[in-house]
């Protein structure tokens, strides 16, 4: 058995982890929401909607750099004893903790969201790497003491637990797709195509048709229709069910808000854009293509 297996078979085990995780998960949700436009609005910064690309994943490359390159720096200061190794060590150590925080918060962002199949991983994952900052931060208090080997040791235990952490969060994205993107943009048909009756396409009502073996999602309103994937990048939600207004739709699953006009994110949690076709009233049909690029 795989490690990977064996993680998810003990993390199953533990009573109550997978419910009470995703209970906790959609409290967070639920407050997030609660806090209206402004509160969203930060969300979605620390969710990375402006960056097109989860956030998390970015900034845990500083702390877990810092931490490595710190470690690194006290081994060097063990063997030389060099001021300057030593000084290096101590900056890169609280670096990694001032890091650490906007880490976290982005974290709870997406936590905030996650698929309740992956909560129970994703807690533990928040838990272990808190306990690695916490450890630092302590180390970091007595090399202000001048405990420089308690300090050094505390720094070593957590940079090995910090390397559970990050295995837990590889394992979220590589293993359970946590953050990457559900949808693939459709490549055909490159002309325009007819695929339902103009009939069959009512004002204000949202249509989920096949169109070369894909999930298209049509809403018309006035003489316009749109087109776009019927998939919510974050979490494959089913769109058609969602929320529309303003000729924008809200997913029903985690909320992600596109626009249909072009597809482009105005509320997190997904990070990337909903692919978009064109479509058109012809001859009593609506035709739909994907726009030339």
């Amino acid at each position: 058995m795989s490690l990977t297996k064996t993680l998810d078979k003990t993390l199953e085990g533990i009573p109550t982890l997978p419910e009470r995780a995703d209970q906790l998960s959609k409290t967070v949700h639920k407050y997030v929401l609660a806090g209206g436009e402004p509160v969203r609005s930060a969300v979605d910064g620390l969710h990375g909607t402006w960056l097109g690309h989860p956030l998390h994943p970015l900034l845990t490359d500083v702390v877990i750099g810092a931490w490595l390159m710190g470690s690194l720096f006290d081994l060097l200061s063990l063997k030389d004893k060099s001021p300057a190794a030593e000084q290096a060590a101590d900056t890169l150590t609280i670096v990694g903790a001032l890091a650490a925080v906007p880490t976290a918060a982005a974290g709870v962002a997406d936590y905030s969201t996650i698929p309740k199949s992956a909560a129970g991983t994703a807690l533990v994952h928040a838990v272990v790497n808190n306990i690695s900052l916490s450890l630092y931060v302590l180390s970091w208090r007595a090399r202000k003491k001048g405990q420089r080997s308690l300090g050094i040791l505390l720094s070593l235990l957590g940079f090995v637990i910090l390397g559970l952490g990050a295995f837990l969060g590889g394992h979220l994205s590589f293993g359970k797709n946590v953050g990457v993107n559900r949808t693939t943009a459709a490549t055909k048909p490159s002309k325009w195509t007819a695929i339902v009756a103009e009939a069959e396409l009512g004002q204000h009502q949202p249509k989920r048709v096949e169109v070369e073996g894909q999930p298209w999602l049509l809403y018309r309103q006035g003489e316009n229709v749109y087109a776009t994937s019927a998939i919510c990048p974050h979490a494959e939600g089913p769109l058609e069910e969602g929320q529309f207004c303003d000729l924008k739709v809200q997913c029903p699953w985690h909320n992600s808000v596109f626009d249909l006009r072009d597809g482009r994110v105005v509320h997190g949690p997904s990070t990337y854009p909903l692919p978009h076709y064109e479509a058109r009233v012809r001859n009593g049909k609506i035709e739909v293509r994907v726009p030339p690029s």
